[in-house]
């Protein structure tokens, strides 16, 4: 029996569509299959003024492109400004197809036919005032974290040396610790006058104290602890700095979004720990959000603010609802089913900051007494394990914020009575179907 071949047609959504390649040296652009419809263009702005031109004379109106690293932001700006809509497309949504052979000039031509037919997502991107500020707040971070290697090299320059400081000081930057490093980079080495140093609050008595800074002073150590002590304090200046920078430009967007007229008052007072803003971040989120405070929430910090601030903004709009904004922090089960069978049901894995601090602020969260969101974290805990648990609390953390932000609600915790009288509820239907289902009777369950 002969094979017939059939032809998939696809129906072309976007007649006047590109695809573009891009790279670090040049891209690839096409606009159809013919040779003299792909062309490449280098990456100076003078390329990409050509290339605009190049898609505009040819009656482009919309532009499909591969998230390639960072290559791709500035291209991605000059299309927009030349009137053509622009989609930032995940880069696995077109790779993952077998038998083509992989090339710049093939992939562009690809990202062309799978466009023209609608097959491509665009990806979220934020406003001018949003990226900006992500600039800054990633920026930010990077600071924080290159002052943290330096502490955990201090440490181990003591350690090193036999100098046990942080045996008896949880942080070796705070006040006491700041003091005793100061002395011994000075030159003191009596133990006994170093404990001195060591302010009254800290646990740990000064006979202690003064074991734990006995050691064997090295020149060695001693010069790199001096390197990474100034290095500790150039970092903490140079955040200082973009704390002051970040509270400027949040002041200007209130100011002429005419938001500053809201008041923010703190109805929960909240620990700021080491690392959060300088600056009244809370009230700036409160006034961009229209009234919304979202540091009425268990778990949320002021951290969380400022990434969630820096990474989405307060404009919700790309995400038709609560599912749509989970699913795109890959907080949500990925159902693979096959035959009426669930082959696999785990979360897609994403390293995005915005679901990370979600989930950060879901295991802040599971530390509270009497809130029904920590209880539910406890007990998907003790069901499916702390992994689980802190996702499905970081999605109820998301659909609370994005229902808040939408809405302009202010926060509402379900009683936790109610919400207990609910999980009893379910149990008790459960233990019910159970009876049922394997045809119990009452003697059997009968209590003595």
């Amino acid at each position: 029996m002969a094979k017939v071949k059939e032809d998939v047609k696809f129906t072309i959504v976007n007649p006047h569509a590109a695809g573009i390649d891009i790279g670090s040296k040049s891209h690839w652009v096409a606009i159809g299959l013919a040779d003299d419809e792909v062309r490449e263009f280098g990456v100076f702005t003078e390329d990409l003024h050509e290339l605009c031109k190049w898609l505009k004379s040819n009656g482009i109106q919309t532009v499909a492109m591969e998230s390639t690293g960072f290559y791709w932001k500035q291209l991605f700006v000059m299309l927009q400004s030349y009137g053509m809509e622009v989609y930032l497309v995940n880069a696995s949504f077109t790779k993952n197809v077998q038998g083509r052979k992989p090339s710049d000039k093939a992939d562009g031509r690809w990202i062309w036919r799978l466009h023209s037919v609608g097959l491509l997502p665009a990806s979220f991107q934020p406003d001018l005032f949003t990226e900006e500020l992500r600039t800054y707040t990633r920026h930010r971070k990077r600071l924080i974290e290159g002052a943290s290697q330096c502490v955990n090299r201090m440490q181990k320059c003591l350690t090193l040396m036999n100098i046990q400081l942080p045996v008896v000081l949880s942080d070796i930057t705070g006040k006491s610790g700041q003091a005793i490093i100061k002395a011994i980079l000075k030159g003191e080495r009596d133990a006994k006058k170093l404990a001195q140093l060591a302010d009254c609050r800290v646990k740990a008595d000064k006979t202690t104290i003064a074991k734990a800074l006995t050691g064997f002073w090295r020149k060695d150590h001693l010069f790199e602890l001096k390197q990474h002590w100034d290095l500790y304090h150039t970092y903490q200046a140079q955040l200082k700095s973009c704390d002051e920078q970040i509270d400027v430009f949040l002041q200007q967007r209130v100011i002429s979004t005419g938001q500053a007229e809201h008041v923010y008052t703190p109805r929960k007072k909240k620990r700021r720990n080491k690392n959060s803003p300088a600056f009244n971040i809370e009230s700036y989120a409160y006034q961009l959000s229209d009234g919304v405070d979202l540091l009425e929430i268990d778990g949320i910090s002021f951290q969380f603010v400022l990434t969630f601030l820096s990474e989405v903004g307060m404009d919700l709009s790309q995400f038709p609802s609560a599912k749509h904004f989970v699913s795109w922090l890959c907080l949500c089960p990925n159902k693979k089913v096959s035959g009426g069978k669930v082959l696999s049901s785990k979360t897609r894995k994403n390293k995005a900051r915005l679901r990370i601090a979600f989930r950060q602020a879901a295991i802040g969260l599971s530390k509270v007494k009497n809130n029904p969101q920590a209880q539910f974290y406890r007990r998907m805990a003790s069901q499916n394990g702390k992994g689980t648990a802190i996702t499905a609390t970081a999605r109820k953390l998301a659909v609370i914020v994005y229902k808040m932000i939408t809405k302009g609600e202010a926060y509402r915790p379900e009683p936790l009575a109610e919400y207990q009288e609910k999980v009893r509820a379910q149990k008790i239907k459960h233990i019910q179907r159970t009876i049922q289902k394997l045809e119990i009777k009452a003697s059997e369950v009968a209590f003595n």
